[in-house]
């Protein structure tokens, strides 16, 4: 691995989740998660699995996942220390309830990561239910996304999916 240092530090900012870059979405054939696979036009693959439902409460399990779909080895430049990902949960009309990266500030670090053919990068947070102000969110239908920062302008975002959180 090895880390490029800038001077600046990068801070988040809330955002509403933005449409993915186009790409496939399907399924998992695994009845309570969800995946979901944005293809672009180069050879990584960005894919978000968070179950369809969980109960009010439980920890809801996230993980974003990159993937080397080329033949050839693939670099990647990626910001943060520790790998900087955002996940963004909003209500089904589309107001961010929680975003991972909230108010953080990102140190001004690019990893560089070479992904051989079919290796992937797996990432992984659990969500608490809690919103911005650290309160449960109600049951519901809630959007997620996630996003990975990169050295691009703007990172790269997976497709958008559908958690319904039930009553206890």
């Amino acid at each position: 691995m090895f880390a490029l240092l800038f001077p600046a530090a990068l801070r988040c900012q809330p955002s509403s989740p933005e449409p993915s870059r186009g790409g496939p979405s399907r399924a998992d054939p695994a009845p309570t998660t969800q995946v979901s696979i944005t293809t672009p036009r180069d050879s990584l693959r960005l894919q978000l699995e968070v179950p369809a439902q969980v109960p009010a409460g439980a920890p809801v399990p996230i993980v974003l996942r990159v993937t080397n779909t080329g033949a050839a080895a693939r670099e990647l430049y990626l910001r943060g220390r520790t790998v900087a990902f955002d996940v963004t949960i909003a209500r089904e009309g589309g107001a961010v309830v929680w975003r991972r990266l909230d108010g953080q500030a990102i140190e001004a670090i690019v990893q560089l990561r070479v992904l051989q053919p079919g290796e992937a990068l797996t990432l992984e947070h659990r969500w608490d239910q809690r919103d911005r102000r650290g309160e449960p969110v109600a049951p519901g239908i809630y959007t997620v996304q996630g996003a990975l920062l990169t050295d691009e302008p703007e990172p790269r975002r997976t497709t958008i999916r559908t958690l319904r959180i039930t009553p206890r």
